[in-house]
């Protein structure tokens, strides 16, 4: 069993509270607050059937199982950081800060954008969420960023065929990158080219 001291403490969300591996700082654990949250079982099918698909992704965080705690059942998967061991802004507070500055990086902006709406489709990523908390900016050696996916995966339906007809989940891709184009619009205007 895993001691999780306060000193590894990361921060919470509303389903999941998550510290830093004990034995691995390169790792994440989140404990949810429900052991039966229907999120979590959400995420771990999807993973399940990515994993039985071999689909590999850029953006998703990579999981690695489950492990007791002192604090319950957690699930470990990998930390985003920096490469230079920072932690990573979430794209909430990068375009907040731009727009707040008269968007100084605009272009930049609108490249991790249009590159994220890409790889959504390519890498076939299903996700509801368009919480950008939930995305992090992670900068590589030589300055590169790239945005990860850190939470919030898969999709609530009771019969998950959309994780396995390409056809489905292109379908429901189009339909939750319109609603986070909307919403980017709307909260960040000038962002997208119309």
């Amino acid at each position: 069993m895993l001691i999780m001291s306060e000193s590894l403490y990361l921060g919470k969300g509303l389903h999941k509270v998550a510290y830093v591996h004990p034995e691995d700082s390169s790792k994440v654990i989140k404990i949810p607050y429900d052991p039966k949250d229907a999120e979590l079982r959400q995420e771990l099918s999807y993973r399940k059937a990515r994993d039985l698909r071999h689909l590999e992704s850029e953006l998703l965080t990579r999981y690695y199982g489950s492990v007791e705690t002192d604090k319950g059942l957690g699930h470990i998967f990998e930390r985003i950081c920096n490469a230079d061991g920072t932690e990573c802004e979430t794209l909430g507070a990068f375009l907040d800060r731009q727009k707040a500055s008269g968007w100084p990086d605009l272009k930049l902006a609108r490249e991790l954008i249009e590159d994220f709406m890409t790889k959504v489709m390519s890498e076939r990523i299903l996700t509801n969420d368009t919480c950008l908390i939930n995305f992090l900016l992670q900068r590589d050696e030589t300055g590169n960023i790239r945005l990860r996916i850190i939470d919030n995966v898969g999709s609530p339906v009771k019969i998950p065929l959309v994780y396995y007809w390409d056809y489905m989940t292109r379908s429901h891709i189009r339909r939750y990158l319109k609603r986070l184009k909307r919403e980017l619009q709307e909260n960040y205007k000038g962002l997208l080219k119309e």
